[in-house]
């Protein structure tokens, strides 16, 4: 079975070289493509160094990115995971064990544990309120709607229509799930306090809301 790793990047000098080697020690087997979206930072460079395979995208955008790599990877499962170090390689065994079962798993920090200083009340309060909206509108239960941390099966990641162009893509993931009735499911992880400067900010949040809201409906 082929196991793949996705590891999106804008601008992650600082983290990159660490996420792939640490992504290497749990399965030197695994495939690791960084998929970068315009970095200026040497990202892509310390990425092509550190071996991982990579594809670059011509237009910024996390949702644009995911969506060209699920066009070209070939993989039995794939491994999304945020490349600031904000969330651990080493549980990525959790995630391939429950896609034993499920389609599509997602990381939850809630149910896991959460290092202190790593997410903002504001943050949090968001999060919280985005999760509630999601399950109101696709009927199902998740905990953490905004985490950076996902498995897909094949099956799921060839099927879902990727129409998020920025940071909606989990939004895009969960309502995906819920639209084709792929088996979904959460595992608890660990939540640390990421390297380099946050890309996240309150507007980010109101265009997850408002996406969630069309994406019902279309």
């Amino acid at each position: 079975m082929s196991i793949c790793v996705l590891l999106p990047t804008y601008n992650e000098a600082g983290s990159i070289k660490e996420m792939i080697e640490r992504v290497r020690k749990v399965d030197p087997g695994f495939a690791i493509y960084v998929v970068d979206s315009g970095s200026t930072d040497g990202t892509v460079n310390i990425a092509k160094e550190a071996g991982a395979k990579i594809i670059i995208l011509e237009k910024r955008g996390k949702g644009i990115a995911i969506k060209e790599a699920f066009e070209k990877i070939d993989d039995d499962l794939a491994i999304l995971l945020d490349s600031d170090a904000s969330y651990l390689p080493e549980e990525i065994p959790i995630l391939l064990k429950a896609l034993e079962t499920c389609d599509v798993v997602v990381g939850s920090r809630f149910r896991g544990k959460i290092e202190e200083g790593s997410m903002k009340p504001l943050n949090r309060m968001g999060n919280r309120m985005l999760t509630s909206l999601g399950n109101l509108l696709y009927g199902k239960g998740n905990s953490d709607l905004c985490s950076g941390f996902w498995g897909f099966s094949k099956k799921a990641y060839k099927s879902m229509i990727i129409d998020a162009p920025h940071f909606e893509l989990e939004a895009n993931f969960f309502a995906e799930s819920a639209k084709r009735k792929l088996r979904f499911c959460e595992v608890p992880i660990t939540y640390g306090v990421r390297q380099g400067e946050t890309k996240l900010s309150p507007m980010h949040g109101l265009n997850i809301g408002l996406y969630l809201v069309l994406k019902r409906f279309r």
